[in-house]
């Protein structure tokens, strides 16, 4: 029964007489009839509106399907690049290079859907790099022990001057590695200046073995934290031939060297490596 058909019936209500029993009878109904339109309509919207939130969560589900092949497909040309270039890889920079390079990932992926991509990609690097350091730590750390002789490397200066380790005999070395993107080194740095400072003149010598990628960055903190000793690297990150030499975890990360280039101590910054000094060179 639809809104027609009950207009018919008022319409003819007001044409019969009061005492006309259709009219009684369609007097009677009236507010019954009513209540059924609107039970009526409210069935129509109700029959479209399932309609549309039926096509609004299936476009939804469509969109997501899309998002997820995505994700996916970029996923996979994540994983080629990383074949080719290992923990050097910079994840942010190359996600957002895959997105851009498929003319719908940008308008699918939202920014929350990236950073989670380059998440779950920065922890599947993080975990290759850790199986490669105890790779090389198995390999090394019996090489690198307070007692036995520090293993020689070779590594160029800034300048592209190849300085080795072992150029270095006569003086106390410390054989300092860190990195300019490494807070805790660039918070240790003042006090290593302050004692390369104190105990330069009396055979200390400072080599700063960096774990940058870049140059300029390496640069820019060598000036900014005032590090006026000598620099190396081959700016291969954690895959620095120095560091896996010398079985680096983690960094800050030091080896304290004799004269004779022995390896005396491990490890030391701020007031372990001060008094250290002190013991081997005098506190005056």
């Amino acid at each position: 029964m639809g809104p027609v058909f009950i207009g018919e019936c008022l319409y003819i209500e007001t044409r019969l007489a009061k005492n006309c029993i259709f009219a009684q009878i369609l007097y009677k109904m009236k507010k019954f009839l009513s209540i059924l339109c609107v039970i009526s309509l409210l069935a129509v919207w109700g029959c479209d509106n399932s309609k549309q939130v039926g096509l609004r969560k299936g476009k939804a589900k469509a969109l997501e399907t899309q998002k997820d092949s995505m994700a996916y497909a970029i996923g996979q040309d994540i994983g080629e690049a990383y074949k080719r270039q290992g923990v050097e890889i910079n994840a942010e920079a190359l996600v957002n290079g895959l997105i851009s390079s498929r003319s719908e990932g940008e308008a699918l992926l939202s920014e929350e859907s990236k950073t989670a991509l380059i998440s779950a990609m920065m922890q599947e690097v993080r975990q290759k790099q850790m199986a490669q350091q105890q790779q090389t730590n198995s390999n090394s750390s019996a090489a690198v022990q307070v007692g036995k002789e520090a293993p020689d490397f070779t590594l160029d200066t800034p300048e592209g001057e190849a300085i080795a380790l072992s150029d270095l005999r006569g003086n106390y070395v410390l054989i300092d590695f860190w990195a300019s993107w490494c807070r805790p080194c660039r918070m240790e740095n003042p006090n290593v200046v302050r004692v390369y400072n104190k105990y330069h003149d009396k055979g200390f010598e400072i080599l700063g073995v960096s774990l940058d990628r870049t140059k300029t960055a390496w640069l820019q903190a060598i000036e900014k934290d005032g590090l006026t000793w000598k620099h190396v690297s081959d700016l291969k990150f954690w895959n620095s031939a120095a560091a896996q030499l010398y079985g680096v975890r983690g960094i800050p990360y030091t080896v304290l060297v004799d004269p004779k280039g022995n390896i005396i101590a491990q490890n030391l910054r701020g007031a372990s490596l001060e008094a250290k000094l002190a013991e081997l060179l005098g506190n005056s």
